[in-house]
């Protein structure tokens, strides 16, 4: 089996579990090269949120049926293959934004499967923000993309950015150290701990961009094995620690931070400035 199809299924699983635990965000977004594999996933969580059954997706309600066969009245895909089609105008945006207010047909769950993000323009993606911000409780934004650089910075902010890529292999011993000192930090009490360690960041952006990329991997392993599942994590012994210690709300605000703060690193915000909000983000999340 590839690593990239290991990353696949253990992202898939990973996913699969927050739908079950009913903390599936209201928009996400998919970085991938490989089409084909993307779209699987799309399909996966898709069917997972219309599906009636307990252990979603179970395969076997009417719902998984025809999301299986591509014909649930609650699932939309569109495909915006070139940057010359029509799909991503911002009058179809605005047609898809109209449609979400629509209440479902049958499930509980409205999906919108948009391909190809990558070329979306500007006016398409800010018509799209807007139901982003304030979409209907029942209404869930896939995005599909090759490259998320070609996103709006507004549009990530507001979705959650699961990336299928291989890249567990080029950690390096002073990622994994920032990483684990990270989490001891945000464990403990002790406010100072958490200064002393976002200063080290202050000359150093790029590391503090990657360290934030683990953290939020690590959070969402945490929340995976709150949800019951045990596997194998990259950093088992944090992923257990945060997931002991904190509840799954707080464990998805330390996703949501992680994801902002990543887009201030990739403004190159002032470095002073970025450690002051880590720590006073990273308190936040956990109620501190």
């Amino acid at each position: 089996m590839s690593e990239l199809q290991n990353t696949f299924d253990s992202l898939c699983e990973q996913i699969l579990k927050t739908v079950n635990t009913g903390n599936f965000p209201h928009g996400v977004l998919i970085e991938c090269e490989d089409e084909e594999m993307s779209q699987k996933l799309a399909h996966e969580i898709a069917n997972a949120l219309v599906c009636t059954g307990e252990n979603k997706p179970c395969g076997e309600c009417s719902a998984c049926r025809k999301a299986s066969c591509n014909n649930h009245p609650d699932i939309y895909e569109t495909d915006g293959r070139t940057k010359k089609s029509d799909a991503f105008t911002v009058d179809s945006v605005r047609e898809i934004r109209s449609n979400a207010f629509i209440v479902p047909n049958e499930a509980n769950a409205k999906v919108y499967i948009l391909k190809n993000g990558q070329n979306m323009n500007e006016q398409a993606q800010n018509a799209l923000l807007k139901i982003l911000e304030e979409p209907p409780h029942y209404v869930y934004f896939i995005i599909l993309t090759c490259q998320k650089s070609k996103m709006l910075e507004t549009v990530l902010s507001r979705v959650s950015v699961y990336s299928l890529a291989v890249s567990n292999q080029n950690i390096t011993d002073e990622e994994r150290e920032y990483l684990k000192e990270l989490v001891r930090a945000i464990l403990s009490p002790n406010e100072l701990r958490l200064m002393e360690h976002t200063s080290k960041y202050i000359k150093n952006n790029r590391l503090a961009g990657r360290v934030l990329e683990l953290l939020c991997a690590v959070c969402r392993d945490a929340l995976v094995q709150k949800s019951g599942f045990t596997g194998d994590f990259l950093f088992p012994e944090e992923v257990s620690k945060l997931c002991s210690s904190f509840t799954a709300k707080s464990l998805m605000n330390l996703v949501e931070v992680c994801n902002e703060l990543s887009l201030s690193v990739k403004r190159n915000i002032n470095n002073n400035l970025l450690t002051v909000r880590m720590c006073y983000e990273f308190k936040r999340a956990v109620g501190r």
